[in-house]
């Protein structure tokens, strides 16, 4: 059996796979999540993942329970175990032990890419819950002057073009659509995560200089890859304090707009950003606290994206720089009054 350490924000995975030739089933994935391969060091690993081949097709035991069945991927929980399946192939998932074995059908390698990536994805994202660290559907950058901002929100609502923005006006980055969060005694931190962004076939012609150059058009409706690292490798950064969320939607009509948003508003859009694990409730407890906490540490703003962002890539840095002063401006006026 080959095994292969890798490295993950301090924690550490053992990947232990049957056979050398399966070396790439899940490499790559957990390179585009931010894992490193390192030595195999004397380090004791903090999560145990094995992967091995079944002849066919596999179910979960018969007496388990359906907890989600979400884009072609359910869920399942029998006792303390958990399981994974697309219909053909099945990961267990021991939380009590930090252990995941895959046992995977031939059918398995012909389902669609982003099918295989949420089996693997949604299932280390549940080996990270015991360990404190707890995923988010968020972009985040970071400022010129230091500060972290999360730009949160559902599929289609803009991240990918708005952190990209962004990036062109020189801040940081982090992801355009996922992170990880994980409290520490100085605030609740970001830290990257996915690392491929992807942005829309109908929105490709904005990006050229980030795409690879193809001899036909990109399928209508369909999300490309796009490897951000390449273009700006020195704008990269692993980890932040957040202290703006902005909670974006597309408008059609009139200009962009940002507006503050209350404590209340922001968390409850940070729960339904946050995924169907947050409601196990041998973590959901730990999650909520880190999710409170990062609402009183952020100043929260709802961003209406209008097209001017398009024609105008530095109209979202003035928009941000003028609502962070807004706010400060405020905080500063009570101050006065309070003394």
């Amino acid at each position: 059996m080959q095994s292969t350490l890798y490295r993950l924000h301090g924690i550490f995975l053992k990947l232990h796979q049957e056979h050398s030739d399966q070396a790439g089933i899940l490499s790559q994935l957990l390179e585009d999540l931010s894992f490193e391969m390192c030595p195999a060091e004397d380090i004791p690993p903090s999560i145990y993942v094995s992967i091995r081949l079944s002849a066919g097709d596999v179910s979960a035991p018969v007496d388990s329970q359906e907890l989600f069945n979400v884009d072609g991927l359910r869920g399942l929980r029998s006792g303390r175990d958990f399981y994974l399946t697309e219909g053909t192939s099945l990961f267990h998932l021991s939380l009590d032990k930090r252990q995941g074995e895959a046992l995977l059908a031939p059918q398995f390698f012909r389902q669609p890419p982003l099918v295989q990536q949420r089996f693997w994805g949604v299932g280390l994202m549940k080996l990270l819950r015991p360990l404190d660290l707890f995923g988010l559907h968020a972009g985040c950058v970071v400022s010129h002057s230091g500060t972290g901002l999360l730009l949160v929100g559902q599929s289609g609502s803009g991240k990918s073009t708005l952190t990209i923005h962004l990036i062109r006006q020189g801040w940081g980055y982090l992801s355009d659509d996922a992170v990880l969060l994980r409290s520490r005694s100085h605030g609740v931190e970001a830290l990257s995560l996915r690392k491929p962004f992807s942005v829309t076939s109908e929105s490709a012609g904005h990006y050229a200089d980030l795409l690879e150059k193809r001899a036909f058009p990109f399928p209508p409706r369909t999300k490309q890859r796009v490897d951000i690292h390449k273009t700006y490798p020195h704008q990269f950064v692993s980890e932040c304090i957040p202290r703006m969320l902005c909670f974006p939607r597309i408008v059609r009509d009139g200009p962009s707009r940002i507006q503050p948003m209350n404590r209340v508003k922001a968390l409850g859009l940070l729960l339904s950003q946050s995924g169907p694990a947050l409601f196990e409730k041998d973590t959901m407890s730990q999650h909520m606290q880190v999710l409170t906490r990062l609402v009183h540490q952020c100043d929260a703003f709802e961003l209406e994206a209008g097209f001017d962002l398009y024609e105008q890539s530095e109209t979202l840095d003035r928009l941000l720089s003028k609502a962070r002063r807004s706010v400060n401006a405020t905080d500063c006026d009570r101050t006065h009054q309070s003394v």
